[in-house]
């Protein structure tokens, strides 16, 4: 088993830097194992994928726009994020749901996903992480810390 730990976004939106600040801290927190490898993918879109490749399972931790209130918490399976290849004139401009589709073509996906996504409340240049968002960082160590343990367990 190879559990990948994968924070996305910049943090110099806001809130979308959530996904990046909840890795960096979890990385104090657990550090890396054996069987587990946490990656801080920041806004790298397609540069991702070398980082993605040979995981069995994976989590996801993003600031998503599902219409919640801000600082709510939702889950996913990556199955459930929209797959997609639009056009583009630069590979800087690809978005995370390319990733996905782009995982699906290279038959790299994980055999167990979670993508924990919080709701945001700002994303402007410069712009600090809200205290609804940041008061969510402990709730989803929390989470990503019990679903390692029930994947270990289930291996076992």
């Amino acid at each position: 088993m190879k559990i990948g730990i994968l924070g996305i976004g910049n943090p110099l939106l806001g809130d979308d830097g959530f996904g990046v600040e909840v890795v960096k801290r979890l990385s104090q927190e657990i550090g890396e194992s054996p069987d587990v490898e946490i990656i801080d993918g920041g806004s790298l879109g397609i540069y991702l994928l070398p980082y993605l490749e040979g995981k069995t399972h994976l989590i996801v931790i993003d600031a998503i726009n599902f219409n919640g209130k801000p600082g709510e918490v939702a889950k996913f399976k990556l199955e459930e994020i929209p797959s997609y290849i639009g056009f583009k004139v630069s590979e800087h401009q690809i978005t995370f749901h390319e990733v996905v589709a782009l995982m699906n073509l290279l038959d790299i996906k994980p055999s167990e996903s979670l993508v924990v996504g919080v709701q945001p409340k700002t994303n402007q240049w410069g712009d600090k992480m809200s205290p609804e968002v940041t008061e969510a960082i402990d709730k989803v160590i929390d989470e990503i810390k019990e679903q390692i343990k029930k994947w270990r367990e289930s291996a076992n």
